[in-house]
């Protein structure tokens, strides 16, 4: 994840311009412009390496048109890691060509919890009192605002303790990482994961100083900033005497992945490890249609697939496969916000599979899948939950939380 250009020239040397990630980069798919597939930004990031470019707004522009989905990087018959060029690219860029609203976001508001529990306030007061409402029908505020949905009351990290207890003897001590999404949007994905866990037989560490993971830095620029977090992250979780890491975030679990090898210390997935503890085990399973999507980031960051779909077979009574569970749903982090209407073309996509399964309930283990998602089927007038599979193992296992 920290790369930097320079290091990587053996890789985007390689590249002979075959196009064969052409045939499953999602963006391309909708834009329709050479610019716009990775090969181009391979080529680019060539020409800005060797000096034959020089770094500005345009070649900012071009770069911040990719999901980071690693699709291309999967197909590359050349094993070209197109994700990794493009993320060391929009570094160089960040430093030559300098985006003040990336910088005072990504790395001066984002790395403060203070700060960033302060924005979030913030943005819920002005929800309140109908003010984003009101800027997005002006056209004064970007669509892609209205992502988030209403804030809830309080984050996740006003009912987490720092310990949490396993019920009866203790099995394991699991540090859990709290992501910015998930704290903020999701808490009762956050309470899920930590009772299951400890109903399981963990002892959950959840320090009250971590910050953000360092993916939404890393993705736009900010490398020297999201190894900082990484490096402050693991820091809190060896003081408080954690070897393993689990979260319900496939972003932060492939940011955390990508650092874990140089701290010694073991991040393991949360559906892995919860079918583990759940052998013996006799759930009652909810009553529902479920189909799954395959975040990015956990499918083809980190390869995991069976273990959400084995977790959703024991939890509920009929799992219905979407047709390609594994494209990219358009979310991509901030890609959605600075290329919305793209972002929304490939969302209708995924949309479209899920009706075709005729499910009730879609699942998936990235928050910020479940943000994209949800605003798709609002828009479509659809009335489908998206949950995170904790959140069903938790209804199976008789777990009710208060807020």
């Amino acid at each position: 994840m920290f790369e930097d250009l320079p290091g990587l020239k053996e890789h985007y040397l390689r590249c002979v311009r075959c196009g064969q990630c052409r045939s499953v980069c999602p963006v391309f798919e909708v834009v329709r412009n050479e610019t716009a597939t990775p090969r181009a930004k391979v080529f680019l990031a060539h020409m800005l390496a060797s000096g034959e470019l020089k770094p500005d707004a345009q070649m900012a522009s071009l770069m911040s048109l990719c999901l980071l989905c690693q699709a291309c990087t999967k197909e590359c018959p050349s094993a070209i890691p197109v994700h990794k060029i493009v993320t060391a690219t929009r570094s160089l860029l960040a430093r030559e060509a300098t985006s003040p609203l990336q910088r005072i976001i990504f790395k001066e508001i984002w790395t403060r919890p203070h700060l960033l529990n302060f924005s979030a306030g913030l943005f819920r007061g002005c929800q309140n009192l109908g003010l984003t409402g009101l800027g997005s029908s002006l056209g004064l505020l970007p669509p892609a605002l209205s992502l988030p949905g209403p804030l809830p009351r309080r984050p996740a990290r006003a009912f987490i303790q720092e310990i949490t207890k396993a019920e009866g003897a203790p099995k394991m001590r699991v540090g859990y990482f709290l992501g910015c999404t998930t704290n903020f949007l999701f808490p009762a994905v956050a309470k899920s994961t930590v009772a299951v866990l400890a109903r399981l037989g963990c002892e959950v560490v959840t320090p009250v100083d971590l910050r953000c993971c360092g993916l939404p830095q890393a993705e736009n620029g900010q490398t020297d900033t999201a190894k900082s977090l990484a490096d402050s992250n693991f820091a809190a979780f060896q003081r408080l005497g954690v070897e393993a890491v689990v979260t319900d975030c496939a972003s932060c679990s492939a940011a955390l992945q990508e650092s874990s090898d140089l701290k010694g210390m073991e991040v393991l997935d949360l559906s892995n490890l919860l079918n583990d503890l759940l052998t013996g085990h006799n759930l009652q399973k909810v009553n529902k249609s479920i189909t799954y999507h395959d975040p990015c980031h956990l499918a083809k960051a980190q390869g995991i697939t069976a273990g959400p779909r084995e977790l959703l077979d024991r939890t509920c009574t009929g799992f219905r496969e979407m047709p390609g569970a594994n494209n990219c749903c358009g979310g991509g982090g901030a890609f959605s916000f600075y290329h919305y209407d793209t972002s929304m073309n490939i969302l209708n996509k995924k949309i479209s599979s899920i009706k075709e399964t005729g499910a009730e309930v879609v699942a998936t283990c990235c928050p910020a899948c479940t943000m994209q998602i949800r605003h798709g089927l609002i828009k479509q007038g659809l009335n489908i939950p998206v949950v995170h599979p904790v959140e069903l193992l938790a209804q199976s296992l008789g777990l009710t939380f208060t807020t």
